[in-house]
């Protein structure tokens, strides 16, 4: 019986080990083994809202442990740590046991090995970046962006308390990089500070006691996703009092804050930095050829360009599909469709028979910018433009995006249970974390 390894449990690698072990694994037809460091998923775009208080993210995870017993697929978790293409085997350093000299490595043997390792942060040899920025990258990491906040605003407001006729100061918030995930950040930022000051939390005025400052290198925000879609979130970042310095080059980060070339250096109580990713530098050593960003090289059928057997999607593949001219950009839809792609193609190619190679089309761009409040600029048929949706409908139809993957991991009974839960936990709460 062929066993297909994915190393990766992302929303790209979750879905395909779910589908395939729907379509292989229960018919006894090929083994499915998922392996993570992580005991459980969280969808990726949702870390901004963690940082920002806004969700719990026990209430949203997925234990992979509970998705492999019910798909019957079987779960390892632990690092990657080699690949022998020879023997077609990976060694996973198991967790909780360290790796090297005594520790324990797992071998595990392959047919098919799809790597949906996903991105790091990107920090481009800025000095101080790596020690001092946070980042986004994980639930622990957006976790301290939301410890660093409220620990900041606890500071200013105990000082508050023990001289009532000084100034108070101002929390500073700087978020190095202007992309989604930046703006996002920013603007579920200036809600937390406002739900914060209504519950108590802290004291200082909710708009200028709390300076969130975005710093985009690029002309633009939202480098690469339209002029449109960037000059209205702009626009709705200026009504949030949310600072914007485009064409602004970061070039060392401090403990006490940041430099930008040409420019003093710039306060702040948080600096998170979500500038870029690039893959993961282990990559690199396994003898695949990979791009500049360390992405794996691979063929419109989504295998490495020199080795079959080996497959790479989401933010670790360099891909350039026949139709189009450049690589595709690292984002969730792309992810997305190599997953489903490969659920149909592996099932084919293990049966001995033809699968196209993989066709991604470009649904339009979606930005969520807090509460009921989310621009989006859908690909329209025959309208170079799109169609450009603001407001409530657009937010609705972000929150659809995320339970589209909900309902792609765990069925239709599963996602409304999930669904019905996750509402109520919000409902009854007050809506942010308030420790």
């Amino acid at each position: 019986m062929n066993t297909i390894v994915i190393v990766g449990g992302g929303a790209a690698g979750l879905q395909l080990a779910t589908r395939l072990a729907r379509r292989l694994g229960k018919p006894g037809l090929a083994e499915i083994v998922l392996v993570d460091r992580s005991p459980t998923h969280l969808w990726k775009p949702l870390l901004h809202e963690v940082a920002a208080g806004r969700l719990e993210p026990v209430v949203h995870h997925t234990s992979f442990a509970l998705q492999a017993e019910r798909h019957r697929f079987c779960y390892v978790q632990g690092d990657l740590q080699a690949v022998d293409r020879i023997n077609r085997t990976i060694s996973v350093a198991i967790s909780g046991t360290g790796h090297g000299e005594g520790g324990q490595l797992q071998s595990i043997g392959y047919d098919k090995l799809v790597l949906a390792v996903g991105g790091v942060t990107q920090y481009f040899g800025v000095p101080g970046a790596r020690e001092h920025a946070l980042t986004l990258d994980s639930v622990s990491s957006a976790e301290q962006v939301r410890e660093r906040l409220f620990t900041a605003l606890r500071r200013k407001t105990a000082q508050a308390h023990a001289q009532p006729q000084a100034t108070t100061g101002t929390v500073r918030v700087a978020i190095v990089g202007a992309g989604a995930t930046g703006v996002q950040l920013a603007a579920q930022l200036r809600r937390t500070s406002s739900v914060l000051n209504r519950y108590g939390i802290h004291r200082l005025d909710p708009v200028t006691g709390v300076d969130i400052c975005l710093i985009e290198a690029s002309p633009a925000v939202l480098p690469g996703l339209g002029a449109r879609i960037a000059d209205r979130v702009g626009e709705q970042l200026a009504r949030l009092n949310i600072r914007v310095q485009c064409g602004a080059r970061v070039t060392s980060v401090s403990e006490s804050g940041l430099t930008m070339a040409g420019q003093a250096p710039m306060q702040a109580d948080v600096v998170v930095w979500a500038a870029g990713i690039a893959a993961p530098g282990m990559l690199a050593s396994f003898g695949l050829p990979v791009n500049a960003k360390g992405q794996i090289r691979v063929l419109p059928t989504l295998q490495s360009v020199d080795d079959e057997h080996i497959y790479a999607i989401g933010d670790c593949a360099s891909c350039r599909p026949q139709d189009l001219d450049a690589e595709l950009p690292t984002r969730a839809q792309v992810a997305y469709q190599q997953a489903l792609y490969l659920a149909q193609a592996l099932p084919r190619r293990l049966a001995g028979k033809h699968a196209e190679g993989f066709r991604y089309r470009d649904y339009g761009s979606l930005v969520s910018l807090a509460g009921s409040s989310a621009i989006a600029n859908l690909a329209a048929p025959g309208k170079d433009s799109g169609w450009h949706i603001e407001g409530r409908f657009a937010a609705l139809l972000h929150h659809a995006v995320y339970r589209r993957h909900v309902l792609a991991i765990h069925g239709w009974g599963r996602a409304l249970g999930m669904t019905l839960a996750q509402g109520l936990e919000r409902l009854l709460a007050a809506g942010t974390r308030l420790h």
